[in-house]
């Protein structure tokens, strides 16, 4: 939507399924709930909810903290509005200082962006009327009108689009001071509405598509060489040529196709984008589909080869920082019905996506077993399923591998995570970490049961009976949806809570392993 820590001190309480579950710290919480936030409903908790607890949160933890988190989440988590939801609630807290300009100033990485805040701005404080936006905060101005320097007329004129809060309306009441001769022009023309036309991709196809041609040959002839004319222009942006991959190959020349593929697999570019994981799973669904699909160019099934490559590719390079902790992992990755939203709710990742939680958990589990041989999947839903995966493929068809497997586990219960349980306390198997993705909600609220009568609040029991086998196994609870209580608590020496949707998860594993935590990297932030 636009708009670790270990728990030292764990305090019960009661997650969304009725069950016992742990209380964090509220520092912890609060970065548990952004990490896994794109500002939209999510299964358990409405958008309004989140953001109400985020509010709480930011005003239980210290200024600083909150303003190292907005920039964290921003600048190495790639989220773009949860953000701006911690720079404004800060602004309510912060005074006397420029910590909130600084943060402000930190978080704005696109020109819309600026627009952005002033739009939470007037939400957040509730501002009614036709001046909606007078008596800005003199910190949020500063911070606005020092990132008015950050950008030229074209990403200006990208982003100036009809909105409640326009781009002169932006430079109308933050005064941004121009550092040169050229860019008081440029504040000159926003001011007057009268920036150049962007050359994008929608503009481009726009005005062909409103151009009459004598027959569809011709029509298809000119869209092929539009795709190459932007694609060769070097103005269409990573994300774009990602998101429009499938576009490229089925109507776009063979040099524009040719071109894509390049751009997607260049390092440096991959590197800079900072795409998060789930947006390459995405396009390569999406080119999925076309290979299920009548094929109706005669060099289309190459393309489609071609583009799998590149992506898995992609991929591989934007994760190939991913470290790997020495010893036996276990994968556990959650496949109930919460984590592909059923009819109690939903679950996808944003409302301009069609991943769910569970493709996140599930990749995020072939990542890291392509990247460390000593590691084995399970998938857990009414029961336990071990796919079958094979290190002579590529990624992304072992990932298919355990979409299909995940359609095994039903989605009605979470019995398949005590199963695993159980089957390492009666082979006393030693493991040296279990990794767990899930949206952390085992339990008994829904009056379901498993075959052995276990609810959530066992799972501490069986913890607690394999921990006499293996007393030094790390128990990590990857949150990927940042409820606000964790699934497990009671082995504070054993069990680390980690969150959100950046491949950066890893890095807290390893971190965590090697004496940091969550919040001592987020304290390392530079304002």
């Amino acid at each position: 939507m636009r708009f670790n820590l270990q728990n030292k001190a764990a305090k019960e309480t009661v997650n969304y399924m009725g069950a016992t579950a742990y209380k964090m710290s509220p520092k912890l919480e609060l970065y548990t709930a952004v990490a896994t936030c794109m500002v939209d409903d999510s299964y358990y908790e409405k958008q309004e909810n989140r953001i109400d607890r985020i509010k709480r949160l930011v005003a239980a933890c210290s200024p600083e903290f909150v303003a190292k988190l907005a920039i964290y989440t921003r600048k190495e988590m790639n989220l773009r509005s949860v953000p701006v939801v911690l720079a404004i609630e800060l602004a309510k807290i912060a005074s006397g200082n420029n910590l909130v300009s600084r943060t402000i100033n930190g978080i704005v990485q696109r020109a819309d962006e600026i627009k952005e805040v002033l739009a939470y701005y007037q939400i957040s404080n509730k501002r009614t009327g036709v001046k909606k936006l007078n008596k800005l905060s003199k910190q949020v101005q500063k911070g606005l009108a020092m990132s008015f320097n950050k950008f030229d007329e074209y990403q200006f004129a990208k982003y100036n689009i009809s909105a409640e809060v326009k781009m002169k309306d932006a430079l109308f009441l933050v005064h941004p001071v121009a550092k040169d001769e050229a860019q008081q022009e440029l504040f000159n023309k926003i001011a007057k509405d009268n920036l150049d036309t962007p050359y994008t991709w929608e503009t481009a196809l726009s005005e062909l598509g409103q151009k009459a041609f004598a027959t569809e040959k011709e029509k298809q002839e000119a869209i092929a060489l539009q795709w190459e004319e932007l694609v060769l222009s070097g103005k269409l942006g990573y994300m774009a040529v990602l998101r429009n991959l499938r576009n490229i190959l089925t109507k776009g020349s063979a040099t524009a196709f040719k071109e894509a593929l390049a751009i997607l697999t260049d390092e440096i570019r991959i590197k800079k984008a900072k795409q998060l994981p789930f947006r390459y799973l995405s396009a390569f669904l999406e080119i999925e589909k076309l290979a299920e699909s009548e094929i109706t160019f005669e060099d289309q099934k190459n393309r489609i080869m071609k583009a799998k490559k590149a992506l898995e590719m992609a991929l591989l390079i934007a994760c190939d920082n991913i470290p790997v902790n020495k010893g036996k992992t276990v994968i556990l990755s959650d496949n109930s019905g919460s984590m592909y939203g059923d009819r109690a709710g939903k679950s996808l990742v944003s409302a301009m996506s069609n991943r769910t939680t569970a493709d996140i958990a599930n990749l995020f589990a072939v990542l890291y077993w392509n990247k460390s041989e000593n590691t084995s999947i399970g998938l857990f839903g009414d029961q336990l399923v071990q796919p079958s995966l094979s290190r002579k493929t590529n990624l992304f068809e072992n990932f298919n591998q355990v979409s299909q497997a995940a359609k095994k586990c039903g989605p009605s219960t979470e019995a398949g995570i005590f199963e695993y349980m159980q089957k390492l306390i009666a082979s006393r198997s030693i493991v040296d970490r279990i990794v767990i993705f899930s949206d952390c909600q085992l339990g008994k609220g829904c009056n379901w049961y498993d075959r052995k009568g276990n609810r959530a609040d066992n799972f501490n029991k069986l913890l607690t009976e394999y921990l006499r086998i293996n007393p030094t196994v790390k128990i990590y609870s990857v949150d990927l949806k940042g409820y606000g209580n964790s699934l497990t608590g009671m082995h504070d020496k054993h069990t680390i809570l980690v969150s959100g949707w950046s491949e950066k998860i890893f890095d807290m594993l390893y971190y965590v392993e090697n004496g940091s935590t969550v919040v001592d990297q987020i304290n390392q932030i530079e304002l």
